[in-house]
Parts: C-alpha cells; structure tokens; sequence
C-alpha cells in the first residue's frame, strides 16, 4: 500500500473548480476528467445519412429505398430513406420523398410492392410500410404508414427475400436457423409457418425462384444447402447438398431467371474460397459445374439479372460480371476497386449494376 501521502498529490486541487458537466463540453481551461467533457456533449440525433449504407431496393417504378446506420460508439441506430430515380445521382435528407429514423439499425429494406416496403430491424423485428397513398395524402402522396410489424426471429433477420411473381408473400432467415414466410395481403403482417432448427450450422444464405412462389433455398456455413416448400401448411424442406467432409462453406445463393435454359432448376451457391457452385435441383446432393471467380476473396453476395450474374466478394471487395450461355460463364466485367465492404446491391437495368457499402458509398457498374 502506497503511503498516505503520497495519495495527497494526486487528489484534486482546490482551485479546481470547473462549471457544470452540461456547460463543459469545449471547454478547455479545465481538463477533461474522468470523461466529464466527453459525458457532456450533447448527441447527435438529427436525421440524416449514416456512413454504413447497408442496404438498398428498387421497385417497378424506379423507385429507391435506402437504409443507412449508425455503428460506432455505444448506441447505434439507422434511417431508411426514399428516391425517385432523378435524385438518385445526389441522395440527401432533403431531397428524399420519404424517409424515418429508428432507434435501432435497420439492417434490410426491401420492396415487396410498388408501394409496401419491408424492413427488418436490429432488435428481430420486421416492420411492412406503406409508402405511397393519394388517398391517405393526395398533396403528398408519398408517406409513411405502417401495416404491420412482428418479432418473430430470436435474433436479428439477416436474410429477407419477396416472391417476384407473388408480392405479398416474403420469407426472412436469422443465422440462429429460424425461417418465417410472411404475408401482408391483408392489413396486417401475418407469419404463415415458422421453423426454429432450418440448419444445424449458422445459415448464411437465401433465394427465391423468380416464376414461382412455390419453394425457396437455404444454405449454411457448413455446406449444407436445403430446399423448401413455400406452400405447405408446416414447414418441409428436402437437402440439396451436403457436405460430410466439411470442406466447403456456402455464404450466399441465388436462383437463375428464366431467361436462361433450365432455370428454374437451377441455383448458384458461393463460397468461402471464392467458388461459385451450380445446383440443379432435378439432380440434387452433386454440383453441375464449380467455377473460381476470385482467388483471395469471400463471395458475399450474387445477383443475376436475365444471363447476366453479379458476384461480388469481400475481404477485399471486388465486383465480377459473367454472361451465362449454355451453362458457360464469360466473365465480362471486373472491378476490384469498389468499397471497404460491400453490402448489398441492385439491378437498374439489363446492363447497370449499382452495389453500396462502407467506405465508398455507392458505385455504378456498367458493362458492355
């Protein structure tokens, strides 16, 4: 033990006299003790764009949604905006036709309808907003007016997709495993079954067929890919692949367009080691082709948009477009200097790829 003198050198002088925690922010004739300066200042809460952009959805119309966060410091939350395709080029808060700000993150929006947006939050819940009505505000039309919102995941929805050729119907997956297919037809959001044990491994992947709304693919970090059947009372799933020798890891999916031969049976799975996997569902537990897109990189993301497929990687972030033709892959675009980490992204048209992410906000991508 330290002698008791010595503690009378480190105690507070007694000319230490500061003013109020609330009036010593920037204040610099006293030093900041014991964060008292930094307690003081007041928080930002002002609405406006965060500088994770994590995820982004395009209607018929053109029209955009965007979801922006807060991750620093102890509190985090997030915003979701609104565009027209013109304020697209220089999105602001005020030049958005819509937008909300929520005490959690807002982790995915995506547009089931022309006018009904889903959002999953960061505390498990799902939110179905109406964002255009000239009934409820002819002035106005675009505005905010919730339909229905639900915590029926455990922990935060990592995966949300609609059924293309049945709006009103949406499946969410959590990494816990569990999986809720949605519908809002009426007004309200209502789950119509639950699974609480869809994977054994940390699901890290979904798609929905584009045709039909008939079934919907999960996979996991254990190699496992399981197909599901949307139209059954109590959930059924059939396994597509398996992998006992645990020597792949599936980190996303996609479900090829019908534009392509065969389709609607196939599907594309990406990997930890940068490999694109195609699964014909006809011919299940065996790949039809494996194809490296990237060496050094995690495949977190594919999109496909008619024979074209979007891959995209992290850890570093690059983005590859192949042209799909008879099952062959042409890779026609490639761009490795897009963002920190990319987070999500969008078709605009049948040759423009816009991703967004941390760091680099927003990029275009354009091929040939």
């Amino acid at each position: 033990m330290f002698p008791q003198r010595s503690s009378e050198v480190y105690r507070k002088p007694d000319s230490h006299d500061p003013p109020p925690n609330i009036e010593l922010a920037g204040n610099l004739e006293y030093p900041n003790l014991n964060a008292a300066d930094l307690s003081a200042r007041m928080e930002n809460l002002s609405l406006r764009l965060h500088g994770c952009w994590d995820s982004i959805s395009l209607n018929e119309q053109n029209h955009f949604a965007l979801a922006t966060n807060r991750r620093e410091g102890g509190e985090w939350w997030g915003v979701f905006v609104g565009y027209s395709e013109e304020n697209v080029k220089h999105m602001t808060v005020e030049n958005a036709d819509y937008k909300l700000q929520s005490t959690h993150t807002v982790n995915i929006v995506r547009y089931a309808s022309n006018n009904v947006l889903l959002a999953a939050l960061g505390n498990t819940k799902l939110q179905a907003w109406s964002t255009y009505s000239k009934v409820r505000n002819p002035k106005s039309p675009y505005c905010l007016f919730v339909m229905g919102e639900s915590a029926a995941h455990p922990s935060p929805i990592s995966h949300l997709s609609v059924f293309k050729s049945e709006p009103n119907t949406a499946v969410s997956a959590s990494p816990d495993g569990t999986i809720n297919t949605w519908n809002f037809s009426g007004a309200d959001l209502v789950s119509s079954y639950r699974t609480n044990y869809a994977h054994t491994d940390r699901l890290t992947g979904m798609a929905t067929p584009v045709s039909s709304a008939n079934q919907f693919v999960t996979c996991d970090r254990g190699g496992c890919a399981r197909i599901w059947d949307a139209r059954a009372a109590a959930p059924s799933s059939l396994t597509l692949y398996n992998d006992v020798r645990h020597m792949i890891s599936f980190t996303c999916a996609a479900w090829a367009e019908t534009t392509q031969p065969q389709a609607d049976n196939c599907i594309y799975f990406g990997d930890f080691d940068g490999n694109v996997h195609t699964i014909d569902t006809r011919v299940p537990k065996q790949f039809q082709e494996t194809i490296q897109y990237f060496e050094d990189s995690i495949i977190s993301q594919l999109s496909v948009n008619g024979s074209h497929l979007a891959v995209m990687s992290n850890e570093p972030a690059g983005v590859k477009i192949a042209k799909i033709e008879n099952g062959k892959h042409e890779i026609i675009y490639t761009n490795m200097d897009t963002h920190d980490r990319q987070t999500d992204a969008v078709w605009t048209d049948a040759r423009t790829l816009l991703t967004i992410g941390h760091g680099r906000k927003m990029a275009k991508h354009s091929i040939p």
